[in-house]
Order: structure tokens, then sequence, then C-alpha cells
């Protein structure tokens, strides 16, 4: 069994797994309506699961935060 990761080493161990991986980094972006939102993310490569964070506004608006 390993150590566990603690604050100082969490950053570079989880560099190390993810050496061959690009980099992903969250966005935020506002849409003119629900169905914009919707079409943005279903757009190919589709966003998945944990990978968007949206709030519907009262003027029917929507923040959204992506993973990309």
């Amino acid at each position: 069994m390993s150590d566990p990761i603690n604050e100082s080493n969490a950053a570079t161990r989880k560099s190390e797994i993810h050496a061959d991986v690009a980099p992903k980094q969250w966005y935020f972006q506002n849409f003119a309506s629900p169905e914009v939102a919707l079409n943005y993310v279903n757009a190919s490569p589709a966003q998945i699961a944990g990978e968007i964070s949206a709030n519907a506004r009262n003027d029917g608006s929507v923040g959204m935060f992506y993973f990309v």
C-alpha cells in the first residue's frame, strides 16, 4: 500500500498519473437560451457527466461552467 497523497504533493502526483493526457480546464460562458446551451454541450465531442454546471436564469439565459 502506498502512502496517502497529501496537500503538498497532490498536483505533482496527479500530473504523473496523467502525463500523456492533454490538460483540461474550466471555462464559463453565457448562453441566450437553454436550447443554445444544450446544443453547445451536445456538439461533438459531447460533454460527459461532471463536465458542466449550468444555471437557468429568470431572463431565459443560461450561465454555464464547462470542462474541456
